[in-house]
């Protein structure tokens, strides 16, 4: 019973969990406050690690750009400069404060990667 309480308080927490483009989240940034958010956009630059141990990076949509530090996990190899990326995490002053990334794949991944893949390239 309390695994089926944890699985639902998440999806719950995941459900409530919305996205905006970088440019909405700056246009935004006061009435967000600290509330947590999932941002979209593309990598523009990578400024590595800081002294703190953070992940910094710039994303940018529709000619707006945010200053990411990134709290928790290195980002995965798909991460890269020119790629879309979503951060979750919460506006602290200037700088979006994440603590998970998430990078979508294209087909050449499929490729790259068959033994990770559980379904079928060709459905026929």
């Amino acid at each position: 019973m309390a695994v089926l309480a944890v699985v639902v308080f998440q999806g719950l927490r995941n459900a409530r969990v919305f996205f905006l483009n970088v440019d909405e989240a700056i246009a935004q940034k006061t009435d967000l406050g600290e509330r947590t958010f999932r941002m979209q956009g593309i990598v523009v630059s990578e400024e590595g690690n800081a002294s703190d141990g953070a992940f910094l990076f710039t994303v940018a949509f529709n000619d707006a750009t945010a200053n990411i530090q990134h709290i928790g996990p290195e980002p995965s190899d798909l991460f890269d400069l020119g790629e879309p990326v979503v951060v979750e995490g919460r506006w602290n002053g200037d700088v979006f404060q994440s603590d998970q990334i998430l990078v979508k794949h294209d087909e050449s991944y499929v490729e790259d990667n068959p033994n990770r893949v559980d379904y079928e390239l060709d459905p026929s």
